[in-house]
């Protein structure tokens, strides 16, 4: 974790300009943005780009898929790209293992995942899924911290009554579930739009969206927040604005969401604009307590090792004006 004086100082700096102008732009600075899932959390970067709101605070930026967070994050520690659009837990558990995490916008208020299952499946809840395979994306990944927690919830084991399958994501988790590899399986916003756009093929077994959980963030290292402050304000700045520009006009994100899943179609662009629209998205950038309080039970459920790292260790709040 970065010295406390240390952190304010870099944040505090971005708390006039929020709102504001954008500041002169000179040479332009080039990022690589690591996602892990092509899913609606990545939306208010791609109406930022789109916008013109990087291109304003002479950003660009390079995004790079990967197969969950685990996998994303370990880049991001290697320092092999410089931000991760994925869960805030994984900036808990960097803090925690002196590997500094930060949050530095959050883009999601809600929870993105859902357990669906084939629609001829008999499953309602955990209870009928017993003693079954059950889909994740990767080993430490939401997906699993998320599956964890709801599974004891809801009075179960997940090692002793489930079997955890680390299997990928939408079209991979699809083909397990047609192929019987698994009984049910996580699947993420517009993964679960486009399932249950395929009437009478798929079906919710449960449903994690109502849970105010910081699904989706941009994560830093503490490390690349002390070497790139100015970097820092003028990607918060571009994207808390795109944020907001959704806020006011819902309809900035078709042009986004046809840019991320060019094949879909007009209905399927309207019925993923909704539901984003809808309160998933954050409509300033700042995570709320409450949220970050659940994050740190989640992940006390999933890992007994867990020991809960403090709001301001983790999220930045000192960027965002009062």
């Amino acid at each position: 974790m970065l010295p406390v004086f240390r952190r304010l100082t870099v944040l505090a700096a971005l708390v006039p300009v929020i709102g504001l102008g954008a500041l002169p732009a000179h040479a332009e600075t080039a990022l690589k943005v690591g996602a892990a899932a092509n899913s609606a959390g990545s939306l208010p970067i791609v109406v930022a780009d789109q916008q013109g709101l990087f291109k304003e605070e002479g950003l660009t930026y390079e995004r790079i898929d990967f197969k969950g967070g685990a996998p994303a994050v370990q880049a991001l520690a290697a320092g092999s790209i410089d931000i991760c659009i994925c869960a805030a837990d994984h900036a808990a558990r960097l803090e925690q293992r002196g590997l500094g995490g930060a949050v530095l916008v959050a883009l999601a208020s809600q929870h993105s995942y859902a357990l669906m299952a084939n629609a001829d499946s008999p499953a309602k809840g955990f209870a009928d899924l017993k003693g079954q395979k059950l889909g994740i994306t990767s080993a430490g990944s939401l997906t699993d911290n998320t599956i964890r927690y709801a599974i004891k919830e809801a009075g179960f084991d997940a090692d002793k009554d489930f079997e955890l399958i680390a299997i990928g994501r939408g079209g991979a988790m699809r083909a397990a579930l047609e192929t019987g590899a698994i009984a049910a399986g996580m699947f993420t916003t517009p993964d679960i739009q486009v399932n249950l756009a395929e009437d009478g093929k798929y079906k919710l077994v449960e449903d994690f969206r109502v849970m105010k959980y910081p699904a989706q963030d941009l994560v830093v290292t503490d490390s690349w927040l002390e070497k790139n402050p100015e970097t820092a304000e003028k990607v918060t700045r571009a994207v808390v604005k795109a944020l907001a520009m959704i806020q006011k006009d819902p309809a900035v994100l078709n042009q986004a969401i046809k840019e991320m899943f060019p094949k879909f179609d007009d209905a399927l662009v309207a019925q993923v604009a909704k539901d984003v629209a809808a309160g998933y998205l954050s409509p300033d950038g700042v995570m709320s307590e409450e949220s970050y309080q659940v994050l740190n039970e989640m992940l006390a459920a999933s890992d007994p090792s867990y020991k809960a790292v403090p709001y301001e260790d983790v999220i930045v709040t000192t960027y965002f004006a009062k």
